[in-house]
């Protein structure tokens, strides 16, 4: 038995192809042109900085408070089927108050044992770049992507008792290469959905930087709401030798998301 379809005639086995062609459209999650994702990142901090002196660590030393709040954004443009523009980044703030229990120095300043110092440290990370899908359909997508990232650190260290203070800031640029991806278990169906990502580069000598992420959540109409957990690794060193400058910093935490897609 044949039908006709907009004046045409087709057997019914081709029927049925072309009508769960139109259901795959319909029904396609990842059938967007702009994805727009703001999430809170509740940071626990560790690790070192250091500037023309020995390093500071940022929890024994300084007292990093933990589980600081941050906002973490992403935007995605699809100009087509498998291709997507993405930017995205989190301007990090770790601030301290501390009484330091040992001698280290600072941009060429000493803090000593008993001295009371107020300290803070700043990681503002910007990625922009290309991603290309090599799949992409009903239940999700997997894709690599290749771009650039601003990596820009700054510390400063103030002694409460003497008003002093020494401050440094490092700019890099790095290029990185990661993977993403997205799988909803039900096919068609936004209801609930797992994703994932990792980047990063190694530059040698002069440090690598990791970040990886992982949430799951649930999806209606336009809008998915997700929990998971996201980690960043930047031991970046700028300079090596008399002077050497670094920032080795882990930032690790929950971290609650909500996505549009148009």
């Amino acid at each position: 038995m044949d039908l006709a379809l907009h004046g045409c005639c087709f057997p019914v086995s081709d029927r049925r192809r072309a009508c769960h062609l139109r259901l795959d459209l319909r029904d396609n999650p990842e059938d967007f042109k702009v994805e727009l994702t703001g999430a809170a990142w509740l940071v626990n901090s560790s690790g070192t900085i250091q500037a023309n002196g020995t390093p500071v660590d940022l929890v024994s030393d300084l007292g990093a408070e933990q589980r600081q709040p941050t906002f973490f954004g992403r935007l995605v443009v699809k100009p087509g089927r498998k291709h997507r523009m993405v930017i995205e980044g989190a301007p990090f703030r770790i601030s301290g108050y501390n009484v330091v229990d040992r001698t280290f120095v600072y941009r060429g300043q000493t803090f000593d044992v008993h001295q009371t110092v107020r300290s803070s440290a700043d990681l503002n990370d910007v990625f922009a770049g290309c991603q290309y899908d090599v799949g992409s359909g009903p239940m999700g997508h997997l894709g690599f992507s290749v771009g650039g990232a601003y990596l820009g650190t700054s510390g400063s260290i103030t002694s409460v008792e003497l008003g002093t203070t020494a401050s440094k800031t490092v700019n890099v640029g790095l290029p990185l290469a990661g993977a993403e991806g997205r799988l909803f278990p039900w096919r068609g169906h936004k209801l609930f959905v797992v994703e994932g990502d990792i980047r990063g580069m190694d530059v040698g000598s002069y440090g690598h930087y990791l970040e990886t992420s992982g949430s799951s959540g649930v999806g209606a109409g336009p809008v998915t709401i997700l929990a998971g957990y996201r980690t960043v690794r930047a031991d970046l060193h700028a300079s090596t030798g008399a002077n050497p400058k670094s920032v080795d910093m882990h930032l690790k935490g929950p971290i609650f998301s909500v996505e549009w897609r148009w």
